[in-house]
């Protein structure tokens, strides 16, 4: 098995503006939530002030695939819950400071050979080589957006005091430094290497706002910042500027779509390739996100470069943490079906890898049981 086998062809999504309400996307943000079931529909009250809303989805017209969730008050319904399973939804819940808090999947593959090869692949050349060839894809889609975006205000960085190197230059060469003769530690002190250079070019981006709310802004959120927090350096959650608040709302959606994807495929999530096994976090949805976080990480650039913010779409805490809105957070949350169809072919050529498979169940098909019926007969066959 070689690293070209496992080639991920991972591209940007085809829309890099924030996209309009998807009908089969439901945000729930605000106070005192309540989800649960009347006559026959899915009720979902939720808002603040004036702007309470109540929504009704029918079981055969609603088209519900995702519920979003942001906030901690209210409640959710046992009946609601079953509802959602059976529509064939996923239910989201995103806390206020962008980390997930559950995941609910409507559909799971439980495929006990898939999950033996996955605990066994960090410890052989398959998965080593599925390790690698996921960071390259993430370094060379780095190197892309420093290269499109970033080159205007940090295009070089200085080596040894002297020696002048572009930033996409610097990233590319720490992708091809990685091979199958490294340990998952060593492949990890690479990737935060040319992390570290991607940040910084990132720090200097800046942020447009309104006139009438200049005035009163905190200095340090004119620019995008570091990506270690000012206040937990440990714990980059704890956003202190409008941009880093804005990645990490975007990556609470994209570390969802990864959970469902692996649910869907028959992996187990918490067991990762690369990333360490921890109580607090699915470690494959995490690999499975490496790829994509470049994706994400364009569409905010574009985000912060066609947009001038208004008073009440960020905020801050009494901690200085920075916060969305309400309605930029329902705004992010509608990337979500183009998140879903970005993680899929992912999962997908992992599991091939690691079953050494020619075929794995796609994920794109509509009807999924149909696609487990023709895999499983595939499978027969071979």
């Amino acid at each position: 098995m070689t690293i070209a086998d496992l080639q991920l062809g991972v591209s940007p999504l085809e829309q890099t503006v924030l996209p309009k309400p998807d009908p089969s996307v439901c945000v729930a943000e605000g106070y005192g939530l309540k989800i649960y079931v009347e006559r026959g529909h899915l009720v979902v009250h939720d808002g603040i002030g004036r702007t309470r809303e109540t929504r009704r989805f029918n079981r055969a017209t609603g088209r519900l695939r995702r519920l979003v969730v942001i906030g901690h008050s209210g409640f959710i319904t046992l009946e609601a819950l079953l509802r959602l399973r059976e529509v064939g939804a996923a239910l989201v819940h995103v806390h206020l400071d962008g980390s997930l808090i559950t995941t609910t999947a409507a559909e799971r593959l439980h495929e006990a050979q898939l999950r033996r090869a996955q605990v066994l692949a960090a410890e052989t050349a398959i998965g080593r080589a599925a390790i690698v060839e996921l960071l390259r894809v993430k370094l060379e889609r780095q190197a892309l957006v420093a290269d499109q975006w970033l080159a205007e205000f940090k295009p070089s960085i200085v080596r040894n005091h002297r020696h002048c190197v572009l930033v996409s230059d610097a990233i590319r060469e720490q992708a091809n430094a990685m091979n199958l003769r490294h340990s998952s530690q060593e492949l990890r002190k690479i990737e935060s290497i040319a992390g570290r250079y991607y940040w910084q070019a990132w720090a200097r981006f800046p942020i447009q706002f309104d006139r009438s709310w200049r005035g009163s802004l905190p200095e340090h959120w004119r620019r995008a910042g570091p990506r270690t927090s000012r206040i937990d350096r440990q714990w980059p959650r704890r956003a202190t500027t409008p941009a880093h608040a804005l990645l990490n709302y975007g990556y609470a959606i994209l570390e969802s779509e990864a959970l469902l994807a692996a649910y869907k495929m028959g992996f187990d999530p918490s067991l990762g390739l690369m990333h360490a096994d921890v109580r607090y976090r699915s470690s494959l949805a995490t690999d499975l996100m490496e790829p994509l976080r470049p994706v994400l990480d364009e569409l905010v650039l574009d985000l912060l470069t066609e947009r001038t913010f208004r008073k009440g779409e960020f905020h801050e805490t009494r901690r200085g943490v920075c916060r969305l809105g309400p309605d930029l957070a329902r705004e992010l949350a509608y990337y979500a079906p183009q998140l879903a169809t970005a993680t899929a072919p992912i999962a997908e050529r992992l599991a091939t890898a690691l079953l050494r498979r020619k075929h794995s169940t796609p994920l794109t098909r509509r009807n999924h049981r149909d696609a487990v019926a023709r895999s499983a007969r595939r499978a027969l066959k071979d």
